[in-house]
């Protein structure tokens, strides 16, 4: 089995998988590989990329808070934030007046139109439907929770102010009942305790009865680290955070230099 992150392993610099990438993973699926996308993004925003690389069976989306099926969008795990934890959260964030959005039933909810909502809502104008994620701006997130039949997914807190966000996140971290990790240097997440790419990557290879020892796993940031170390051999990009690279077994190239193709020609072909 191939386990691989999106942002910033797959996906280049332009959030695009390059025609290298692509060639090598088919090569991959053809050589009889499980290749599995493991990504922070929700679902929609992750199955626009297994269908170009035209792989079936699960996703692992929302930093393992959900596995889907791509074909079928049957849902085969989920643990989500419980309400009481996410208005927790949300009161917390309101406190220190810092940009946040979460998910409830693959639809983004914030309270300003900033960050990764203004950059959804123009992208999703391109998607054909059910890659588009939906941007709902309301007045109060709060309100959102408390009236809708479903519980959050995650919570993700952004600032181009990192003293702010290390600050607010220490704050947040003392919640015991959830977990908290980053995607990237400018965020980090709110997921229910848990939860974590590794603990899903456990559950798929269970399911396809793949032993540790026969998976890769490729990432480059804080949220995969539980699936780099859960894999038997685990990589990190060239371009990742350098405690990513301490617990990896082996370096490749960096995302914009096809650092996933140079891994399958190494160690799988």
């Amino acid at each position: 089995m191939l386990a691989i992150d999106l942002d910033g392993t797959l996906l280049d610099s332009n959030k695009e998988i390059s025609q290298e990438n692509r060639k090598y993973i088919k090569c991959a699926v053809e050589k009889g590989l499980k290749v599995l996308i493991c990504s922070g993004r929700i679902y929609a925003g992750a199955k626009v990329f297994a269908e170009q690389l035209a792989l079936e069976g699960p996703l692992i989306v929302c930093n393992g808070a959900e596995i889907r099926d791509v074909k079928t969008d049957e849902v085969y795990y989920s643990s989500m934030l419980s309400k009481e934890d996410c208005l927790k959260v949300v009161d917390l964030l309101h406190n220190e007046g810092i940009y946040f959005h979460t998910y409830i039933d693959d639809v983004m909810y914030a309270e300003k139109l900033d960050y990764a909502a203004l950059y959804y809502m123009i992208k999703s104008k391109d998607l054909r439907s059910d890659f588009r994620i939906d941007v709902k701006v309301v007045e109060s997130v709060r309100d959102v929770v408390v009236k809708s039949s479903e519980n959050p997914s995650k919570i993700v807190v952004m600032s181009s102010k990192l003293e702010d966000l290390n600050r607010v996140r220490k704050f947040v971290e003392k919640v015991d009942t959830i977990e908290v990790v980053s995607s990237n240097y400018d965020n980090f997440e709110v997921l229910n305790r848990g939860v974590s790419k590794g603990k899903a990557l456990e559950i798929i290879s269970r399911m396809f009865s793949v032993k540790r020892e026969e998976i890769i796993a490729i990432g480059d940031n804080e949220n995969d680290c539980s699936m780099l170390e859960y894999a038997g051999f685990s990589v990190a990009m060239g371009n990742a955070e350098e405690r990513v690279k301490n617990i990896c077994n082996f370096v490749t190239l960096s995302n914009d230099e096809d650092g996933v193709a140079q891994v399958i020609k190494k160690f799988v072909l």
